[in-house]
C-alpha cells in the first residue's frame, strides 16, 4: 500500500473511531445525574431530604418520582429553606434552569432564582411551596393535586 492509500483508508478508520468515542463520551455524559439534583419519592405527598445534601451547597435541585415538576430549594442564610416547584404558572410547563434563573421552553417566560417574573406572558409569580425541618431532615409538603 503506497502513502496516499494509507492516508485515505487508515486515517478515515482513525477518525471514525475517534469520533466514535467523544460521541460515546458525550453521550455518556447527557445521562448522567447533573451536579446539585437530589432524586427521591413523596410519601403520601411528603418528601424528606437529608439536611446532610446543604452542607457542600446552598442550592439544590430535587427530582421526585411520579412528580412533575422539579423542585428548587435554596437554604437560607438564618437556617430556613425556600422551596419553588418549577413549573410555568402561565401554561403549566416544566421550567429549565439556566443560570439563576428559570426558563419556560414553551411559551418563555422567565423567573429570576427567587421565583419572581422577570419576562411573560407569565404574570404570576413560582408557587412556593411549605416547608418544616427537623433535627437532620428537610420535610416538604406537595401542593395536593
Amino acid at each position: 500500500m503506497d502513502r496516499r492509500d494509507f492516508i485515505k483508508k487508515g486515517s478515515c478508520g482513525i477518525c471514525v473511531a475517534l469520533g466514535s468515542g467523544f460521541l460515546m463520551s458525550a453521550l455518556l455524559e447527557a445521562c448522567a445525574t447533573p451536579l446539585g439534583v437530589y432524586k427521591t419519592a413523596s410519601d403520601n405527598k411528603l418528601v424528606r431530604i437529608p439536611l446532610t445534601e446543604f452542607k457542600e451547597s446552598n442550592y439544590k435541585i430535587i427530582r421526585v418520582n411520579n412528580y412533575n415538576y422539579d423542585l428548587a430549594v435554596q437554604k437560607n442564610g438564618d437556617g430556613s429553606y425556600t422551596v419553588l416547584e418549577l413549573m410555568c404558572t402561565h401554561a403549566g410547563q416544566p421550567l429549565t434552569k439556566t443560570g439563576q434563573n428559570y426558563y419556560c421552553t414553551l411559551h418563555g417566560s422567565q423567573f429570576d432564582h427567587a421565583g419572581h417574573v422577570t419576562k411573560g406572558p407569565a404574570e404570576k409569580n413560582l408557587k412556593q411551596l411549605e416547608t418544616t425541618t427537623t433535627k437532620d431532615e428537610l420535610l416538604i409538603t406537595l401542593p395536593v393535586s
